[in-house]
């Protein structure tokens, strides 16, 4: 035990004692060089801690004689570059006045300097009239303050420090916390609160908000989103995303973005269970919104598309629900018009051949001005038909997402194989088309 003790004594005492014979250094930027010794303590309690025992070691040593007048000179120094801790020996043991200087590395008092910006930071968020729940601080410190820092380390062989950014970040958080009632959040905060290390500038960049919820298309010639015409002209009288629009009021936002889980066309409906989206809420300054009350802010507007908000959710459930929920299942409805009479056997063999079975598709003709021309590879799981009458049926086509389902239904001119069409040897087009249900 004596020999951990005397290492570290040594690692700690010996070094603090060499840095400060060359450098004045705060309680905090102290502490924090010996950040990975001693648990539950802030930098500023161990920077003092550490400062009084080197100056009872010093004491001590000038009680007993032990400090040779070579010697003495040196140990001024770093009382002086202890700061105020020091002033009584200086002046009643050593009969010196005190030569304070200000921090070598923060270039005053990192403590004094946190209580002020945390002050500064409270009021500007005040001041922008926020109603929000949580918080994150973000440290832009000057870089010659760094390098200061790294090089002192490095030239005294200092190994577990914190960086100054680290304790400014996690000092500033807990005081802002503490004077406001917000809560800090790395995952999801409402707002960021950058600050500037030395010159106090404080900003607030205010978050996306993303919420998932769930659509229902009721009508058709909806887009999902708005859609202007190279010649300005609107092609269709409403879309998805104008029947959100109410949001923006509500959570006091300054735009919206839709992302949704696939799409379906314009006139295609959406029942079932309806499409998972979500929304993407820019600058919103009102995060205290009860999500039933804005959900039914949108679905008092109008009467075609139905929403339900279920949760705030974070950037990377936007890949998820655009890419993999959209890959997943998905069971439709077709209304199939044939130019021929039907018979029973026709919709049996379409109940029989498609079933398990994998479809070739290429880009359909009717969406090559948009989008490349490249062969897809869906499955089919199953279909089921109900007779209507001896020129229409309906099917129930369960199928991997992104299936093009009306040239499933036609064969797109045989740019999709086997189709409907190929397999019954009649000409048929799908008039409707609605989806029932989106798997999850």
């Amino acid at each position: 035990m004596k020999l951990e003790m005397a290492s570290i004594e040594f690692e700690v005492l010996g070094k603090a004692y060499r840095v400060l014979a060359e450098f004045p250094l705060c309680d905090n930027c102290l502490g924090r060089l010996f950040a990975g010794y001693g648990r539950g303590l802030s930098n500023r309690d161990r920077g003092r801690a550490i400062k009084t025992l080197l100056l009872m070691k010093i004491h001590g040593e000038v009680s007993r004689g032990g400090l040779s007048e070579d010697r003495k000179g040196e140990v001024i120094r770093v009382l002086n570059n202890m700061g105020k801790v020091s002033e009584t020996v200086l002046k009643e043991v050593f009969g010196v006045e005190p030569e304070f200087k200000s921090c070598y590395i923060c270039g005053g008092d990192l403590e004094v300097f946190l209580d002020s910006l945390a002050r500064k930071v409270v009021d500007y968020l005040k001041e922008l009239d926020l109603r929000i729940r949580s918080f994150v601080v973000g440290c832009r410190v000057a870089r010659d303050i760094i390098e200061r820092e790294e090089n002192l380390c490095f030239v005294h062989g200092i190994e577990g420090s914190e960086s100054i950014r680290s304790e400014v970040k996690r000092e500033l958080g807990k005081r802002v916390m503490k004077l406001t009632g917000l809560r800090v959040d790395f995952d999801r905060p409402d707002v960021v609160v950058l600050v500037s290390v030395p010159g106090a500038e404080v900003m607030v960049n205010i978050m996306p908000l993303l919420i998932l919820g769930r659509y229902w298309k009721l009508g058709r010639r909806i887009s999902q989103a708005l859609w202007i015409s190279r010649s300005g002209i609107r092609k269709y009288p409403f879309s998805i995303e104008e029947a959100l629009e109410p949001l923006i009021k509500v959570f006091d936002a300054s735009d919206l973005i839709l992302h949704a889980a696939g799409r379906e066309d314009v006139d295609v409906r959406m029942l079932g269970g309806g499409r998972h989206f979500i929304v993407e809420l820019k600058e919103a300054r009102n995060r205290l919104v009860d999500l039933n009350a804005a959900a039914s802010k949108v679905n008092e507007h109008q009467s075609v598309i139905k929403v339900v908000l279920e949760r705030e959710v974070s950037r990377r459930d936007v890949r998820l629900i655009k890419v993999d929920v959209a890959r997943k299942p998905k069971v439709y409805k077709c209304l199939v018009l044939s130019n021929e009479e039907l018979k029973p056997e026709d919709l049996k063999l379409i109940e029989e051949y498609f079933n398990g079975i994998r479809i070739k598709q290429r880009t359909p003709k009717r969406v090559l001005h948009r989008r490349p021309d490249i062969l897809r590879i869906k499955k089919v799981y199953c279909v089921r038909t109900r007779w209507i009458n001896s020129h229409v049926f309906e099917a129930l086509v369960k199928c991997e997402g992104g299936l093009y389902v009306k040239e499933l239904v036609s064969g797109d001119e045989g740019r999709t194989t086997p189709s409907f069409s190929e397999v019954t040897g009649k000409e048929l087009k799908c008039i409707e088309l609605d989806v029932v249900f989106a798997h999850e």
